[in-house]
């Protein structure tokens, strides 16, 4: 029976971040005059954040519909709707949840040099998987909702590779390097990203939920997903 691909060796990843400092001296908004020659900004001109122009947008995936079947094929921003149960601390939660694919797209290898041990990824391309996903039910406060284990394919269908970050192999997602919104509590819409590896020509192409978790080594046996997985392409 076919395992759930499992990720390769885990990369250490550093970050050095850095933090804007104010000049000395500078004086408050409220005591700033304009200077001589120039006039106030007038009263009509709209203030406040900028848009922001993210590299992928949410989706609508509107109403919710039955649970998705196994063996599903959809299309790339089409969603799956699943029963989820996760545990939060002490308490475990059930719910809704629709789930997709957005978009598959290679990326720059140079994405594995800001990682200590870069020289392992040596002959692997890179793609960002960015997944789209909305709880139908509110998680215990303090919590994040748990998103849905995805499994990247190639051309072929067959299982790749992918990218995790530090020693877990619980959660590889992340922005991928790109301008992702940020999490929609009001809708409770996430969209997110993980890295799939590809080698020796082969091309990621579309991705899979089968059922299992990244921490799963034996398929469970009442698992109708596994052998009849959702698939976005």
């Amino acid at each position: 029976m076919r395992l759930p691909s499992l990720a390769v060796p885990a990369a250490a990843l550093v970050l050095a971040l850095g933090l804007a400092g104010c000049s000395a001296g500078q004086p408050k908004e409220k005591d700033r005059e304009p200077a001589a020659g120039a006039s106030a900004a007038p009263r009509d001109v709209e203030t406040g954040p900028l848009e922001v122009d993210y590299e992928v947008e949410a989706v609508d995936f509107g109403a919710a519909g039955a649970v998705t079947a196994p063996g599903t094929a959809l299309a790339l921003g089409q969603p799956a709707w699943l029963n989820q149960t996760e545990t939060y601390g002490d308490q475990e939660v059930s719910g809704g949840v629709g789930v997709a694919v957005l978009q598959v797209s290679e990326l720059d290898a140079a994405l594995f040099d800001q990682f200590s041990n870069a020289e392992e990824f040596e002959g692997y391309t890179p793609y960002a998987v960015i997944t789209q996903h909305q709880w139908l039910y509110d998680t215990p406060e303090g919590y994040d909702p748990a998103t849905v284990d995805l499994f990247p394919l190639d051309a072929t269908g067959a299982d790749t590779e992918y990218l995790t970050s530090g020693f877990s192999l619980n959660s590889p997602g992340d922005s991928c390097g790109l301008l992702l919104p940020e999490y929609d509590e009001e809708n409770r819409v996430l969209v997110s990203c993980f890295v799939a590896l590809a080698k020796d020509g082969a091309v990621v192409t579309s991705a899979e939920y089968n059922g299992e978790s990244y921490q799963s080594f034996i398929a469970s046996s009442d698992n109708p997903y596994f052998p009849s997985p959702v698939t976005w392409k």
